[in-house]
């Protein structure tokens, strides 16, 4: 029996992975085992099932969170539609440091710790590390 039909057998009988699928197809035509012609019906045979559909839709979803964080680590979180939050909500135990901003029951505080210092205190247990902004 060819790869050809062997594949097309697996893409209907619906047990694989879409990822693998697409994987071994393009490993099949690369190794000359089935044609361009081939590799293309297969691919698109192999996206037309209910799981592959499912599939397709969390690795777009992925895709677009990779995009997101990227955006965000280079700081262009504006350009993805998320605002950058100028004094975000105080965090437990997160390691604050001179110049950080942060909101604390409903008021904004910058950190003032010497520099190189971690705060790890709200301005109520260490108040000397904190300046309320008006």
């Amino acid at each position: 029996m060819a790869m050809y039909d062997i594949a097309k057998n697996v893409i209907q009988s619906g047990n694989y992975k879409l990822t693998e699928m697409l994987d071994k197809l393009t490993t099949l035509w690369m190794e000359g085992q089935i044609d361009k012609e081939q590799r293309d019906e297969l691919t698109q045979m192999a996206k037309q099932s209910p799981d592959a559909r499912a599939e397709l839709d969390v690795l777009a979803k992925l895709e677009d969170l990779d995009r997101r964080v990227a955006a965000l680590e280079a700081g262009g979180g504006a350009s993805i539609g998320v605002e950058p939050v100028e004094y975000p909500e105080y965090v437990v135990g997160k390691w604050y440091y001179n110049g950080d901003k942060m909101t604390y029951n409903g008021k904004r505080y910058n950190c003032i710790a010497p520099a190189g210092v971690v705060c790890v205190w709200s301005p109520d247990e260490y108040a000397p590390y904190w300046e309320e902004v008006a």
